[in-house]
């Protein structure tokens, strides 16, 4: 399968559009492609996409913030939200 086609409805939803590569087949297809939540923060001032934040992400700095107070590093305050969720 290949996609043919896409249109950006929004910055975050897209329709996409797909074919079958099997000349026999032929089938086509419609589907979408959505960005839900923000897994880490953008580097600009303004940016042009503001997604809420992944309950993992929220869930990992409860957690953090909990946390008793000590001079111990954590290694995981260290590692991209991808990793230490994984």
């Amino acid at each position: 399968m290949r996609i043919r086609n896409s249109e950006a409805q929004t910055p975050t939803f897209k329709t996409m559009y797909a074919q079958c590569m099997n000349i026999a087949c032929g089938a086509t297809y419609a589907g979408s492609l959505t960005w839900d939540h923000e897994l880490s923060p953008s580097g600009l001032d303004r940016p042009r996409v503001r997604l809420p934040v992944a309950p993992s992400v929220q869930r990992m700095q409860a957690l953090r913030d909990s946390r008793e107070k000590t001079d111990q590093l954590d290694m995981l305050d260290h590692m991209e939200p991808e990793v230490a969720t994984a």
